[in-house]
């Protein structure tokens, strides 16, 4: 499991290195994000922040974090 906060308002791009195990299979990707830094769900109102989950292939060697966001990844791991 990794995971990026991105701060700025430019989609951030990440080199995925890994050493020690073996990746294998798709991972998966959980992203909270919203229009901009003032972003917030309140009560009664329409969400301005959203979560929303992807799936990445297993031959992805780079990461993408939208402007202003919280990014969680999963990796399988192989035995």
């Amino acid at each position: 499991t990794l995971s990026i906060v991105n701060a700025t308002d430019s989609e951030q791009h990440f080199d995925l290195n890994v050493s020690g195990v073996r990746l294998s299979g798709s991972a998966t990707r959980w992203t909270m994000t919203g229009k901009d830094r003032g972003a917030a769900n309140r009560v009664g109102q329409p969400p301005q922040v959203a979560l929303t989950e992807s799936s990445l292939g297993a031959t992805s060697k780079t990461l993408t974090a939208a402007p202003i966001s919280v990014s969680v990844f999963r990796f399988p791991v192989a035995p």
